[in-house]
């Protein structure tokens, strides 16, 4: 009898992160993993107690990856670099998108979803345009950024928009968000005053 490959849970949250990633959460299966590690499934199985842990910790590590994308300075403006981060994801990482906005994981994406709110938040407590600005007025620009930044994103993501289609280069969608990103801007200045 041939002795099973010995694998750390780091390794096989690795490789099915992986999976994810390159084909979407749908793949993601104990054979498919074992593939990935080329092993069997039972040290799978030797290491987590369930498909469904493995496919949670994927989803953490998506909005961890997503994270990394608004922390990214683009423009200058932390505000606008937040909304180009999570466009950006949402065209790079078509699948880890994908991921933050499937029901299945709902509690795990509302409880991450609000944590990047208020970590997100908390960075723009630095830019000049919110220091001053009463928390529940700062909670509605952020909001709404989301929603707009959502919106565009989940366009992007799908490839439904032929507008969209065209933005062949993240300079392109850079450009357009950040013209977007002004007109919204504006009617938020109009709206406030």
């Amino acid at each position: 009898m041939a002795r099973h490959k010995r694998f750390a849970k780091e390794d096989i949250l690795e490789a099915a992160f992986q999976i994810v990633r390159e084909n979407g959460m749908e793949h993601l299966t104990a054979r498919a993993i074992a593939r990935q590690l080329k092993s069997s499934t039972m040290p799978i199985y030797s290491c987590v107690n369930s498909i469904r842990e493995v496919e949670e910790a994927v989803v953490e590590r998506a909005w961890r990856v997503l994270q990394d994308y608004q922390s990214r300075s683009i423009s200058g403006d932390a505000f606008i670099d937040m909304g180009l981060g999570y466009v950006l994801f949402s065209k790079e990482e078509k699948y880890l998108f994908k991921c933050l906005h499937d029901d299945v994981y709902a509690a795990i994406n509302t409880r991450c979803s609000e944590k990047s709110f208020e970590s997100n938040l908390k960075k723009l407590e630095t830019n000049l345009l919110f220091a001053h600005l009463p928390r529940e007025i700062s909670e509605k620009i952020m909001f709404h950024g989301f929603l707009f930044s959502h919106g565009f994103a989940s366009l992007l993501n799908s490839g439904i928009s032929t507008r969209l289609r065209t933005l062949n280069s993240e300079q392109a969608i850079i450009d357009l968000f950040k013209e977007a990103s002004a007109f919204s801007w504006k009617g938020m200045k109009a709206a406030m005053e």
